[in-house]
């Protein structure tokens, strides 16, 4: 081992420096060290967003207690009316709307109107009243003999209307994550499409939008409509790109107050676009299987569209980004 000239070894000298140069970095280190700790317990804003769980999917069976199940098929003798599923079928929402749709020969599309941006769907139709107003909204729109919010049905006889009958229905979650939810409903031997018809309903957080996509043919046209209300007004887009949207306004939900309704669609997918009693539909061509999105507007929703023009403002903002995200 070298030594120096005083005869101490090289190794305990450098050793002592070592130790001289961490005591007197030491504070730096700490402060340092401090403030990394602090970094990792101080949440970012927007990580803390995307772990929020901001959409939900339901399906609350009413012979469990409205308990949500994965999955329901109707039994033999299913009618409608009959004490099955809360609100009458499956549920999805978004941090901005909810839907349900009717499941049985009805397949219309119905709206919660959410005056929180928090997940409710799976403590509604648990015994409270969801047509009366409460602390975080109600069911806003009467249906009646149409498709509702954006629903499917058949073109026949030059008129639209409701699917209609099956052997049987069934509803599936078949996503449910914090930012996508998604159902898959089935007609098995619809009497209409004389086979089974299944449709994906799916929202994204932050969305007004909720897409369908109708997986099977059907020997009759689909069609897709808008309930018509009195002191509504229809809205139709400019044809701009691949995407159009049909929507109707005005003093429309059960509260009553202001709602906007909307369908967006390709102009390439429809042979008609017409208005009856009971809806403002589309009627795609019988080699299409619909993919085309629905949306609802209420002006309690939270940060909602409160007029007509804002409404109309977020229908064009909303061509425009499906014509670029689905050219």
């Amino acid at each position: 081992m070298q030594k120096s000239r005083l005869g101490l070894s090289l190794e305990y000298i450098l050793t002592r420096e070592d130790w001289l140069m961490i005591a007197l970095k030491r504070p730096l280190l700490m402060m340092s060290l401090t403030v990394l700790a602090a970094c990792a317990q101080t949440p970012d804003p927007e990580e803390k967003i995307l772990q929020t769980d901001r959409v939900a999917a339901d399906i609350g069976d009413l012979t469990q207690d409205g308990q949500s199940v994965a999955k329901l098929q109707t039994p033999p003798g299913f009618k409608q009316g009959d004490k099955l599923v809360t609100y009458e079928g499956p549920g999805w929402e978004s941090d901005k709307v909810g839907f349900r749709l009717y499941l049985d020969n009805r397949n219309a599309l119905d709206i919660f109107g959410k005056k929180t941006d928090g997940l409710i769907l799976k403590s509604v139709g648990r015994g409270e009243d969801y047509h009366e107003m409460s602390d975080w909204g109600m069911d806003i729109l009467k249906v009646n003999n149409s498709l509702g919010a954006g629903g499917f049905g058949v073109y026949e006889n030059e008129a639209v209307r409701q699917i209609g009958k099956a052997e049987s229905y069934s509803a599936e979650i078949i996503k449910d994550s914090l930012t996508q939810a998604s159902i898959r409903v089935t007609h098995t031997q619809s009497e209409a499409c004389e086979n089974d018809v299944s449709a994906t309903y799916s929202i994204q957080a932050g969305q007004r939008l909720s897409r369908i996509n109708v997986q099977n043919s059907c020997v009759l046209p689909y069609a897709a409509g808008l309930i018509i209300h009195p002191n509504t007004s229809s809205i139709i887009s400019e044809d701009t790109g691949a995407w159009r949207y049909k929507a109707r306004y005005g003093v429309q939900s059960l509260v009553p107050d202001s709602l906007g309704l909307a369908l967006f669609y390709r102009a390439e997918d429809i042979t008609l676009a017409g208005a009856d009693e009971d809806d403002d539909y589309i009627v795609f061509k019988p080699s299409v299987a619909p993919d085309y999105f629905t949306a609802a507007a209420w002006e309690q929703e939270k940060g909602g569209l409160k007029t007509k023009q804002a409404f109309t403002e977020w229908l064009e903002e909303t061509q425009a980004r499906l014509n670029k995200t689905y050219p």
